[in-house]
């Protein structure tokens, strides 16, 4: 009998598994990506990120700062009842007791209120004849979800028109959603069904006939062409794998959804029997102790007091160490509100360094938890104020508005980017923190850090 405090611990286990552990056939994608990688920088950087999946692994510590929104694909003929409410406690309690990062609001447009326990999460229900019970997770980021689309093609579209459209979609994208990608794309449906047919294609071990194969590997081929690579720094892998899903649809419809997943594709399923009995379905990483060798790029240590001082290049590599603020959307809103207003700021932003994150919670007596950059285009609106307004740095991901661009030659500021995705690996080179403003922010409140070694790049400067 299968009942829901089976079905809560389910949910919980999944939740801890997929936010920890990458998946085996995951991590065997990402460790042949970087064995056959023959620029030096994407190269480093996959070996950082494979670093990175084995420290989570150890410490049980999440592999992005960004836990994600929730997917829950639910498959079975009957479910107890009050299933969703079970769904629903199984990821609260999972959020809250292993520091996972909330990051769900009340309402997309009219109470941006965190709701504090990353619920609700999303729940696809599809009926079978099966009298077990199947529940998969997937934790989808919002940097990569935030650069997916969906079109309505011509129903008499071709197979290099749907092509096209995908690599458009991850042209458009660049680094913004942490490649090398996983992608999935759903053909079908309404414009709303290709979208979760997308999703389901992520989950796939494979694709499911010669025609979808063959599609997807002619997406993949283009998408590696646009040299794209691994953080943005070039090289042969921008997707590291493509999966399709097709379904029915209207004689005038050609619905497509391409779901832009980062490198960290975290998913994990399990199935419970109709005695109750637990089945374990993913394949947990078995090589996170793979030895990688990081061949060391030329850096330039620097000090945040230094910044002003020194004459940066675009493409060098920098260990940052001092004092670094976190800030991102909801703060950056707040804070060019009172400039605007004539309002005292809570800190004085002259020759601050901003980084665009918000990081994980932790326990004492860790400083801070799993920790990386969010995406700077959504501070980009912000940025020329704050630059004007005496930030001297700005540290996040991919790539920034023309304006920032003018923003930061006019006032000789500097943006460095780090790899997205390592937020395990640099949770350790946070090594103080205090809390100055907007705690009721939670992740997304502006706390001052002192940093020791800081891995970024040059990119504007």
């Amino acid at each position: 009998m299968i009942d829901v405090k089976t079905i809560k611990k389910v949910v919980y286990d999944l939740c801890v598994q997929a936010n920890t552990t990458l998946p085996d056939d995951v991590f065997t994608k990402i460790l042949n990506a970087y064995n056959s990688e023959k620029n030096s920088d994407a190269k480093q950087a996959l070996g950082l990120i494979l670093q990175n999946a084995q420290m989570a692994c150890e410490k049980k510590m999440p592999l992005c700062q960004d836990t994600g929104q929730v997917l829950v694909f639910l498959k079975g003929k009957c479910f107890p009842e009050n299933t969703y409410d079970a769904i629903n406690e199984g990821v609260k309690k999972a959020y809250e007791e292993n520091f996972f990062r909330k990051s769900t609001v009340k309402n997309a447009l009219f109470d941006r209120t965190n709701t504090q326990t990353n619920t609700p999460c999303v729940i696809y229900t599809e009926i079978t004849n099966s009298d077990d019970i199947e529940i998969e997770l997937l934790i989808k980021g919002a940097g990569s979800e935030n650069v997916s689309a969906a079109q309505m093609l011509s129903p008499t579209a071709s197979e290099e028109e749907i092509l096209e459209f995908a690599v458009s979609v991850v042209k458009k994208a660049g680094s913004k959603g942490c490649p090398p990608y996983f992608i999935g794309i759903g053909i079908g449906g309404t414009i709303e069904c290709a979208g979760i047919l997308s999703k389901k294609a992520l989950l796939l071990d494979e694709n499911i006939d010669e025609n979808h194969e063959n599609l997807a590997q002619k997406i993949k081929n283009a998408v590696n062409k646009l040299n794209i690579g691994t953080a943005g720094l070039g090289g042969t892998s921008t997707a590291l794998d493509v999966k399709i899903l097709t379904g029915f649809t209207h004689i005038a419809c050609m619905p497509v959804a391409v779901t832009v997943n980062c490198h960290s594709s975290r998913h994990a399923k399990n199935i419970i029997d109709r005695t109750g009995r637990v089945h374990l379905c993913t394949t947990k990483n078995k090589k996170a102790k793979s030895n990688v060798g990081l061949k060391a790029q030329p850096t330039v240590k620097v000090k945040t007091s230094e910044i002003k001082q020194i004459q940066f290049k675009q493409g060098q590599n920098v260990l940052l160490s001092g004092e670094i603020y976190t800030a991102r959307d909801a703060a950056h809103k707040r804070i060019v509100e009172m400039l605007q207003k004539g309002e005292k700021l809570p800190f004085d932003l002259k020759d601050k360094v901003i980084f665009y994150a918000g990081p994980c919670p932790c326990q004492e007596p860790c400083i801070v938890g799993s920790i990386g950059p969010t995406t700077s285009a959504r501070m980009d609106k912000f940025a020329p104020i704050l630059y004007k307004n005496g930030v001297i740095a700005t540290i996040g991901k991919g790539e920034r508005s023309e304006e920032v661009k003018k923003a930061i030659k006019q006032t000789g500021g500097v943006y460095f980017t780090v790899i997205g995705g390592i937020a395990c690996y640099l949770s350790e080179k946070f090594k103080k923190k205090e809390l100055i403003a907007f705690e009721d922010l939670g992740t997304e409140a502006v706390c001052r850090f002192e940093v020791e070694g800081l891995p970024l790049r040059v990119e504007l400067c």
